[in-house]
């Protein structure tokens, strides 16, 4: 599917809050993309804005050392101890950069298991994204050699980080240099996301969409993550119609689109039609 074709339909987007996005002209759009999961917990995520409006404050907007690529770090580190070396990207590429000189292999992301999209590692992975709300089984990070967690806030993909082996680290590559208000901002986003306190009702999403999907021959779901399962060439269709009628699909084939945590009636009875009858399901 052609990605960007499929992205500039999209119409300009004047404010985004919660699961929703609105356009210039007045419209609202149920937010199943989410930024590939850069904005999993939803727009303007209450704790997370605050803490980066406040860290904005102190001027920490551009690239310069701070407090809080430690405070990442450690904090990705404890998440998987065996790959205790992380790293910090300014973007995918970057990351998969770094992955490819580690591994002595040109990696893309193709290359790299998403638990999101590939029900079961396609041979051995040496690579793998981890993704929030899914079991750790299921992201095969306990078989791959680089592990790229996929964070729930992400300001124009960064950080984007990379987990290595433990072990010594010369010869890894250094972390990009972010600005401190992006690092505050993953390190909110992902501190909730490790508390099923706080945000447990978005593991599977919004009830009556899950049972649409999953009662559905031409979608399937993991947690909260959705992918097409029909033929590549209908994607771009099924983005329009989808579109159309107030839902923002992933751009991308096959996926993922996330459920939304929060949406009202009418928009999860909407969604829910969408996926039982486009494509002809």
């Amino acid at each position: 599917m052609d990605t960007s074709r499929d992205a500039d339909v999209v119409p300009i987007i004047k404010r985004a809050r919660g699961f929703r996005l609105y356009d210039a002209r007045g419209g609202r759009y149920l937010d199943l993309y989410r930024d590939g999961g850069g904005a999993l917990l939803g727009h303007r995520s209450g704790t997370t804005i605050t803490l980066m409006k406040s860290v904005l404050s102190q001027g920490l907007l551009t690239a310069v050392p701070s407090v809080w690529e430690g405070r990442l770090i450690r904090v990705i580190a404890s998440m998987f101890p065996a790959r205790s070396n992380v790293r910090l990207f300014s973007s995918l590429p970057r990351a998969l950069e770094a992955v490819s000189l580690f591994l002595g292999m040109r990696v893309d992301p193709s290359d790299v298991h998403d638990p999101a999209i590939h029900t079961v590692p396609r041979g051995r992975p040496r690579a793998c994204f981890w993704r929030p709300f899914l079991p750790e089984e299921e992201s095969g990070a306990a078989a791959c050699a680089a592990v790229l967690p996929i964070l729930p806030l992400t300001v124009c993909g960064a950080p984007a980080p990379v987990c290595f082996p433990d072990g010594p680290s010369a010869g890894l590559p250094a972390s990009d240099r972010l600005p401190g208000f992006v690092l505050a901002g993953a390190s909110s986003a992902l501190a909730a996301v490790r508390s099923p306190r706080r945000v447990g009702h978005l593991f599977q999403g919004d009830p009556v969409i899950q049972r649409a999907v999953d009662s559905s021959s031409r979608w399937a779901r993991t947690g909260p993550y959705v992918r097409a399962v029909f033929a590549p060439g209908e994607y771009s269709r099924v983005f329009a119609e989808f579109l159309r009628a107030g839902v923002l699909l992933s751009p991308e084939y096959p996926g993922p689109s996330i459920l939304p945590g929060e949406c009202s009636p009418g928009e999860a009875r909407r969604a829910a039609e969408l996926f039982i009858t486009v494509p002809g399901g």
